[in-house]
């Protein structure tokens, strides 16, 4: 999957919140040639009066703007809110290396039906720490967690293990 890493992908907002809420909102920026939030996911992040709408504001204004769709493919929407739906959509219509989704019926959908590569949040914290960017995974984690971020504890303990710190 680090094959990926430096080419363009496609962030929904659950990643660009979670890392927010733990200072880390500029790592997609310096895992990825190119960050590209879909128009919908940028209305969803800042019409919320939320406390990390500040930092969100201005990591968009460092983002390719995906272009509002015309039509959401309708089996999509009726699985998906419109965020998750458009960051599918935009990665297969840009052909993007890897869509950012935390949702785990929008990850099952990405991968199994349109065949794309996925990562999460959690997962993006793991290879930040391959990459050099963060030195542990775990006080990223607890930080989410204490935000109000949910992770379940399976998914925590996968990415301790996968970060060498279980």
């Amino acid at each position: 999957m680090s094959s990926v890493f430096g080419s363009s992908v496609v962030c929904n907002a659950g990643p660009l919140i979670g890392l927010a809420r733990i200072q880390l909102e500029w790592l997609p920026f310096e895992l990825f040639s190119e960050v590209i939030v879909p128009e919908e996911v940028c209305q969803e992040l800042l019409i919320k009066d939320a406390p990390d709408r500040g930092p969100l504001a201005r990591v968009l204004e460092q983002a390719h703007i995906h272009p509002r769709q015309l039509e959401l493919d309708r089996l999509l929407l009726a699985e998906l809110d419109a965020g998750e739906a458009s960051a599918i959509m935009a990665a297969m219509q840009l052909e993007a290396s890897l869509v950012l989704l935390d949702e785990r019926k929008a990850r099952r959908i990405a991968a199994r039906v349109y065949g794309l590569q996925v990562k999460g949040t959690a997962g993006l914290l793991v290879e930040a720490k391959k990459h050099g960017l963060i030195e542990s995974v775990g006080p990223c984690l607890a930080a989410m967690v204490r935000g109000g971020y949910f992770l379940g504890p399976n998914l925590i303990a996968a990415c301790l293990a996968a970060a060498g710190e279980a």
